[in-house]
């Protein structure tokens, strides 16, 4: 356990604070701009991104899937999936820059290895067995793209794996996620429309058109995402499983690797989401739009702001630079990153200031509006984890010498690389601030991490606190955590798909997870709040492990 450590009201200019977080902290600097009292210590960080993962596995992994009470979504499981995979990659590039070996640190290439192999082969068993790709598959258009990105996600790893390795490991598995990555992007491919809104996807089929940020989102990073990593795939059977009973599906057609369409897809979809007005005057990406009966505009905007909505699209961004060499995508990048930064109150001229709510947390810690109240749906429980996720993708190192894709990945010149790095680095502290903020929220049972990350700074535990509650924006519908709102206008069924099916489904897995809160003593500590304390912690972890990576690629090396 972390030491607890005081400060009077004097030092900082409120009233005073005690708590794990402040151990270590002596006045050096701002409190709300503090990163840890480990900045620059990879193999702490590895071994807080080992430890969050064992007891990832070791609480809700029962050797199929994830198990809790109410029942994951489909489409979290599939995030949750994507972050233990991408954690093997974060391994894997430890081993590779420093042969798993941190002075003063317990982790070693050996342990790392043994990881490695461990985690791999509970990912082929959720993919055999664990992921419900029926559900998935009948669900809406976002969901459909989680899956996408999850299967993308593990081919990366396997290839990064056998390049450090010079083996075949994980080879055998390549086609077959490939071919899960084809099914459930086939869904999407087609459903970019210009009859409403002039251009995007809509949500969900099942209900009334709403053109929401998430999915279209998703579109731009599955669809490059698939232009730049997928293998090709020559499978023709179209169903999820062989237990699907809809078998009405025509053959699906051969998709060849770096299909232009693909590219395409990416390139039309961005352009359509930045022209169309989804940032609010702070520069937030807003829920989306609805479409009055008898227009075609997108003329009735949904203010609420989530997190996952601001970072979603940086790998996508990323992915385009590589595709095209238009260093606009990576300006977009780094101005949404910024956005988001400032809207934590990180970059405050004062205490009091640092916490008042700067429109998407404060005291320089990412969150959700529902975090203070403890009113979380189970879908927002996981929001946060999938914006490091994809910030942590965007800030990966720029190549300038082996393009990933050979005659298609464009290649940084030194300069390009160096601003990269540059721009990446300088979010450092930002990134571990919030990852240790997230680690002092396990409590002292389960060693599980809760939801509202922010709690730690202000001395309190995950109980609901009206005192941090903010108002939600002037003309926002929080669907996410009111899902209850699907049966009412604008989101009324309207006769498209089984929409009372689907509506009635939400509702009662909503009610059985506030029954199971009315129960608990504080916010429901899930598989998702720990899943989402592993993406921030790997993202921690990846920020000083790419330190190497990027002194290698601007040639200037060292640790």
């Amino acid at each position: 356990m972390l030491r607890q450590y005081a400060f009077t009201a004097a030092l900082l200019g409120t009233s005073t604070v005690t708590g794990t977080y402040w151990s270590g902290w002596h006045g050096r600097g701002n409190p709300w701009q503090w990163p840890g009292p480990y900045p620059s210590a990879g193999g702490w960080w590895l071994e807080q991104s080992q430890d969050v993962l064992s007891t990832l596995y070791n609480t809700y992994w029962n050797g199929t899937y994830w198990v809790e009470d109410p029942s994951i979504l489909q489409w979290a499981a599939a995030v949750v999936n994507t972050f233990v995979i991408d954690t093997q990659r974060t391994f894997t590039t430890a081993i590779s820059q420093y042969n798993g070996n941190f002075r003063g640190s317990q982790v070693n290439a050996q342990q790392l290895q043994a990881d490695i192999r461990k985690y791999y082969s509970d990912i082929e068993t959720f993919y055999t067995s664990g992921e419900d790709v029926n559900q998935i598959f009948d669900a809406a258009y976002d969901d459909a793209q989680w899956v996408v990105l999850e299967w993308l996600e593990a081919i990366k790893f396997i290839n990064q794996y056998d390049a450090y390795s010079k083996s075949s490991f994980g080879q055998q598995d390549i086609a077959e996620f490939a071919h899960r990555a084809h099914i459930f992007y086939n869904i999407v491919q087609d459903q970019f429309n210009t009859s409403l809104c002039e251009g995007g996807l809509t949500w969900n089929p099942a209900l009334a058109p709403y053109k929401n940020a998430i999915t279209n989102e998703l579109f731009v990073s599955s669809s490059i995402g698939m232009y730049l990593y997928f293998p090709g795939d020559n499978n023709s059977d179209p169903y999820p499983s062989t237990t699907y009973s809809n078998r009405t599906l025509p053959p699906l057609p051969y998709l060849a690797p770096h299909d232009p369409l693909l590219l395409n897809n990416a390139k039309e979809e961005w352009a359509w989401f930045k022209s169309h007005n989804f940032t609010n005057a702070q520069g937030l990406i807003v829920d989306g739009f609805h479409i009055s009966d008898g227009q075609t505009t997108c003329d009735q905007r949904n203010e609420m702001v989530y997190t996952y909505n601001q970072g979603v699209m940086l790998s996508g961004l990323r992915g385009l630079w590589e595709a095209t060499g238009d260093t606009s995508y990576l300006q977009d990048g780094y101005s949404l990153i910024n956005t988001v930064i400032n809207a934590t109150g990180w970059n405050a001229h004062g205490y009091g200031q640092a916490g008042q709510w700067a429109g998407l947390g404060r005291n320089g810690i990412m969150e959700d509006y529902c975090d203070a109240p403890a009113n979380c749906s189970q879908d927002n429980l996981i929001f946060k984890g999938a914006y490091f996720e994809h910030f942590d993708l965007f800030c990966e190192p720029l190549p300038t010498q082996t393009p990933l894709v050979k005659g298609l990945t464009h290649l940084a010149d030194r300069n390009l690389a160096n601003s990269h790095s540059q721009n990446c680095r300088s979010y450092a502290p930002w990134i571990q601030h919030n990852a240790y903020a997230a680690l002092n929220t396990r409590n002292t049972t389960s060693d599980i991490i809760g939801e509202w990350w922010g709690a730690s700074y202000v001395n309190r535990t995950q109980t609901p606190a009206p005192k941090y509650t903010h108002p939600k924006p002037l003309g926002s519908v929080d669907i996410a955590n009111k899902p209850w709102l699907l049966s009412q206008p604008p989101w009324r069924c309207d006769g498209q798909g089984d929409c009372e099916s689907y509506v009635g489904k939400v509702l009662i897995g909503e009610r059985r997870r506030r029954s199971r809160k009315r129960q608990a003593s504080e916010q429901v500590r899930t598989v998702e709040t720990q899943a989402q304390g592993l993406s921030v912690v790997r993202a921690a972890t990846n920020s000083v492990l790419n330190r190497r990576a990027y002194a290698d690629v601007v040639g200037g090396g060292g640790r």
